[in-house]
């Protein structure tokens, strides 16, 4: 599990974790056995989870993890069960065919590769269906701000069924725009042709894993921030 939103600053030893469970740890039976998984060499991985006072979960890596043996985080509830939900839904879409980006956008898209020929449209159906004054959809970073929030409000089954594609053209347009680039097809894949912004010396920007980021994330929606990283990994590419 992520650490950056543990209560305890560093990660909790071996002695601190067994010295929790015996002072107040409470086995929790249904999450442990969830968070168990084998790996397709045999490999069983058991963390074990706990249940502590006051709404908080204790996570303990399994004591056979190599960097991190029976070591252990704590996490305030309303987190930890995101986080069940999540691992829950991202399972899903693994056993689905729906476990990266392209697939997952592809299965949800309306338009396919040629959401490249409906840019416009997209735009301005967004705005309307967020209630977004079209003079703030100005490609700006500010304008992600106020698409983030109105999209978190929205919902994020309702943005995979209804604005999937309209977000990946907004940022698309957005990663044009900062690196001077253009749309263009992959043709590197026979299974699933995509959208993507072609810019620099064979660069490639990914408004998909933008989206699809924000999508799988326990955090609220900010597309600000994922695009601008997306900005800034093509950069280094270019170095």
């Amino acid at each position: 599990m992520a650490h950056k939103r543990t209560l305890n600053k560093k990660r909790l030893t071996r002695k601190q974790v067994q010295e929790l469970i015996e002072s107040e740890g409470k086995l929790h039976e249904e999450f442990t056995k969830f968070f168990e998984v084998t790996d397709s060499t045999g490999y069983k991985d058991q963390p074990l989870v706990y249940e502590l006072p006051n709404d908080k979960f204790l996570f303990v890596f399994d004591p056979n993890d190599l960097s991190t043996p029976a070591k252990g985080d704590i996490y305030p509830k309303e987190y930890f069960l995101k986080f069940v939900q999540q691992t829950q839904k991202i399972r899903e879409y693994c056993a689905n065919n729906r476990g990266n980006s392209v697939a997952h956008w592809y299965y949800y898209s309306k338009y396919k590769v040629e959401l490249i020929n409906h840019i416009d449209e997209l735009i301005h159906e967004l705005g309307e269906q967020l209630q977004i004054n079209h003079r703030q959809l100005d490609f700006s970073y500010m304008s992600l701000d106020i698409i983030s929030k109105k999209a978190e409000a929205y919902g994020i089954n309702e943005i995979q069924s209804n604005l999937y594609d309209n977000l990946v053209a907004y940022v698309g347009e957005i990663l044009k725009h900062r690196k001077n680039g253009h749309w263009a097809i992959n043709s590197d894949s026979i299974d699933i042709k995509y959208p993507y912004i072609s810019a620099g010396v064979d660069g490639v920007m990914m408004p998909i894993n933008v989206i699809w980021l924000e999508i799988i994330d326990i955090e609220p929606i900010d597309l600000r921030k994922q695009t601008a990283n997306e900005v800034q990994r093509f950069s280094l590419r270019q170095t």
